[in-house]
């Protein structure tokens, strides 16, 4: 699915899209999450900080929420935030600098199938809802494999759909129908937050998603729902 129309590629719209909703970004990411999405990050920062790692990518950075929350709990490490979207990172550089995190945050315009590192460059990536917006799901996984050192992590957090018969319905009917409503008019841009919920809705299933990781190099793949399977943590080792 693509943000716009069926034509142009998808990672042309997506860094459209992000570029024109990059202002509102923030508050309709909280929105989005139902304002958990803060605790997720902060829960995924503690499992990356097992790792000891020193070079990190944070891939599809945005305006730079995770690369921040890593860098405050890991003081030692060096963060590289790669995103497509020049708008999101303009954002996330004065959020940076009023952090006093320059030093230690390095960002740059990237797109996830032609990341421009060599080699075994990361002990570890994160992408935090960023990987349903790839062009090729596949390409920026192997990508990601590529770039970590032997052993390193990758840390992927994504929207998932929930199941069961209570909870579900009443969430899909939010996420399809309240959300493009409340987004479209906060953010100005109604064909955004129409793609941004459906694009959840298309993305694989969790079982799907892990073996996808694995056909694409990982090993001691896992992964935990949170709060009630709204989005997941993936984890998994480069082979």
């Amino acid at each position: 699915m693509k943000p716009y129309d069926e034509i142009r590629p998808k990672g042309e719209q997506v860094r459209e899209m992000f570029d024109r909703i990059a202002p509102a970004y923030d508050r309709l990411n909280d929105i989005m999450s139902l304002r958990v999405a803060r605790l997720w990050r902060k829960k995924m920062a503690k499992i990356v900080a097992k790792l000891y790692p020193k070079h990190i990518l944070d891939l599809a950075t945005g305006t730079g929420d995770m690369a921040i929350v890593l860098a405050k709990r890991m003081r030692g490490a060096h963060i590289t935030g790669a995103d497509p979207s020049e708008g999101m990172l303009s954002i996330a550089e004065k959020k940076i600098a009023k952090k006093h995190l320059s030093e230690r945050i390095k960002l740059e315009v990237a797109e996830a199938e032609k990341l421009p590192y060599a080699d075994g460059s990361f002990d570890a990536v994160t992408v935090v809802f960023g990987v349903r917006n790839f062009h090729d799901i596949g390409a920026g996984l192997r990508e990601m494999h590529r770039v970590l050192r032997r052993k390193g992590m990758v840390f992927i957090m994504e929207f998932s759909m929930p199941r069961g018969k209570i909870f579900a319905p009443i969430y899909r009917f939010y996420f399809r129908k309240w959300l493009p409503l409340v987004g479209g008019k906060v953010s100005g841009d109604k064909d955004a937050y129409t793609y941004l919920p459906e694009s959840v809705v298309e993305f694989p299933d969790w079982e799907r998603f892990t073996e996808l990781m694995w056909e694409c190099g990982y090993a001691n793949v896992k992964s935990k729902a949170l709060f009630f399977g709204i989005a997941r943590i993936y984890k998994g080792e480069k082979r």
